[in-house]
């Protein structure tokens, strides 16, 4: 007979030694239940002398008969579990050996008639069991369990309330499983208070569309809360979630990070790899978290075995621009030992990575004798990926002639460009980036070159709203000092793929004198215009947030080579780094800077 009681049923599971008494444990309660499919796992007994041996998958008629026999409900879902395992692991036919037989339909009558009296636990996981075999959600059993759950939900302890709306997410093939659903939001909106686990959250999180906006914030609120609480593992399984529907709500994960970043022990690599995934689709690169993240991976990289999340920990790093010493030390270590064992794309992830934070590793000679013999245009299934590897080495001042020379032909440019058309603008300014590389740093090339004709003279950087206000403000401030357009020159096109603010001539005291009257060199493509004797060429370049490294004063590895470029065609840089330079300040103090930038990089030149 199948007891009800707090959270208790008792029943009998058939082990090796016959039917004996359900453990709790043994009954699949919660939202860890449906995540794990209801897979019950009951303690297995030894068997003793005289004892029947466990049924095999052969044995379905065994089973049913065994199931309906005694009339038990225990007996009946157990069985019906029992057959559900064997056909979602495909070792019996449903169809062929189970749907026709007169014990099955026994046995569905028989679970069919005591939905009344069924606790909802176990009525959820025979219906997870009847669709896991493949029974239509027409049938008169489904429709009775679903029937039931409705009459249930507000009865049920949250938990088990969750269950039934996560197994409803998932199957909403007849109006019962959808008014089941409604049903089951509604009543988890009501009850939000009662979410206590981070399992819970997690859940609630990853299927947000399903709630209000109201909902929501309670629920942003319930998990400030509760994260005190939680370990690290919790904590990261939360963060996660929350990156996974890009859910920015900022105070939650802020608390969600500095609890992270308290904590004493670490987490294996995948779970922190999935954190930085998590970072960076939030676009929330909190220094203190990303300390904490390194820190645990530095210390386990050397007992990797798995190229793969190497891959995605340098890809990550490089899309938050993060640039961490000690991981990044640890990982070209790891590459310099087991490139012969990494594919491409892993080999690729780490020279681009290192380009784009502008690091150079400590093995860094060791490391490419290692890596660039492996990485080759051939070894690569996307051009792109090619023309990434080429510019991060054109970045790093690795570059060879014979590199160069392979994307700048004219038929591997078409080709990209055709492939990948919705990568133009990027792919274009890194195809100027190494045009220019080409032309003014790679001594001794002879190749083929980009033409004017192809456009490239048109692409820009693509700059956010506030790089480019403070760019805007900077320029404002400085005519103060050099009025355009006699004095200054201002929206410079980019023939090498380099943004430069404006373009200046002084003498060697700093005092302007008239580019108009001489010609600018950051605008075209020709040699550069000779200046005036003792004349200096200046290119105005403002570095927004984006041009750093997250939480450094270091440069991006593109901004390096924008400075090595600008220097090539004769003009000294002048930066205006915005953590110096602010928009809100007097005018006169900004005036004040700027003067002061130039005669410093006018000394610089002449000393």
């Amino acid at each position: 007979m199948l007891q009800v009681g707090r959270g208790l049923v008792a029943g009998c599971v058939r082990g090796t030694g016959g039917w004996r008494p359900l453990t709790p444990t043994t009954v699949p309660c919660g939202v860890g239940a449906l995540v794990a499919g209801f897979n019950w796992t009951p303690h297995r007994c030894r068997p003793s002398e005289g004892q029947e041996p466990q049924l095999e998958p052969q044995d379905v008629p065994q089973l049913l008969r065994t199931a309906t026999s005694d009339g038990s409900l225990t007996s009946a879902f157990q069985g019906l579990h029992k057959l559900s395992e064997w056909v979602s692991t495909k070792k019996v036919d449903f169809r062929k050996d189970v749907e026709g037989k007169e014990q099955f339909g026994k046995l569905i009558n028989m679970i069919d008639r005591s939905t009344l009296r069924t606790p909802p636990t176990s009525l959820l996981a025979a219906l997870k069991s009847l669709t896991r075999m493949g029974v239509s959600s027409d049938t008169h059993v489904v429709q009775s369990i679903e029937n039931q759950l409705l009459w249930n939900i507000r009865k049920v302890s949250f938990p088990i309330l969750l269950s039934i709306l996560l197994f409803h997410i998932k199957h909403q093939n007849t109006t019962l499983e959808k008014k089941v659903l409604r049903e089951a939001v509604e009543a988890v909106q009501r009850r939000w208070v009662e979410v206590r686990r981070a399992s819970e959250l997690e859940a609630l999180y990853l299927n947000q569309e399903l709630f209000t906006p109201e909902f929501l914030g309670h629920l942003d609120d319930r998990t400030t809360e509760l994260a005190g609480e939680m370990n690290y593992s919790k904590l990261a399984k939360v963060f996660c979630a929350l990156g996974s529907v890009r859910r920015r709500a900022t105070p939650v994960i802020r608390s969600l990070a500095f609890h992270i970043a308290r904590q004493g022990d670490q987490l294996p690599p995948k779970m922190l790899c999935n954190l930085l995934f998590a970072t960076q689709a939030l676009t929330f690169p909190d220094p203190v978290l990303l300390e904490k993240v390194g820190a645990d991976l530095a210390s386990q990289v050397p007992e990797m075995d798995k190229p793969v999340l190497v891959g995605s920990i340098l890809y990550c790093a490089g899309q938050l621009r993060w640039r961490c010493p000690l991981l990044l030390e640890a990982l070209s270590e790891w590459m310099e030992k087991n490139a012969s064992a990494c594919p491409a794309l892993t080999l690729a992830s780490m020279v681009i990575t290192l380009a784009t934070v502008s690091y150079t590793p400590t093995n860094s000679d060791a490391l490419f004798r290692a890596v660039l013999p492996r990485l080759t245009k051939e070894s690569l299934s996307r051009g792109t990926v090619w023309l990434d590897v080429v510019w991060a080495l054109v970045v790093l001042g690795r570059a060879t002639t014979q590199q160069v020379a392979s994307v700048l032909d004219p038929a591997f440019v078409a080709a990209v460009s055709a492939s990948e058309a919705q990568h133009r603008p990027g792919m274009r300014l890194k195809l100027l980036n190494v045009d220019a590389a080409a032309g003014l740093l790679l001594q001794g090339y002879s190749g083929p070159r980009l033409e004017l004709g192809e456009g490239a003279g048109a692409a820009m950087p693509v700059r956010g709203r506030e790089e480019l206000g403070l760019a805007r403000h900077v320029l404002g401030t400085l005519h103060n000092l050099v009025p355009p357009p006699r004095y200054l020159l201002e929206n410079l096109p980019a023939p090498m793929g380099v943004q430069v603010d404006g373009e200046l001539l002084t003498d060697r005291q700093g005092r302007p004198l008239p580019i108009q009257d001489h010609g600018g060199s950051l605008g075209g493509t020709g040699p550069p215009p000779t200046p005036p004797e003792g004349a200096i060429r200046l290119g105005l370049l403002v570095w927004g947030f984006r041009d750093y490294t997250v939480g450094t004063q270091e440069l991006v590895g593109s901004a390096r080579l924008a400075l090595r470029l600008v220097e090539a065609r004769g003009c000294r840089p002048l930066q205006v780094p915005y953590f110096e330079y602010s928009p809100k300040a007097k005018t006169l103090k900004n005036v004040q800077y700027l003067e002061a930038k130039i005669k410093e990089a006018v000394a610089a030149t002449v000393s």
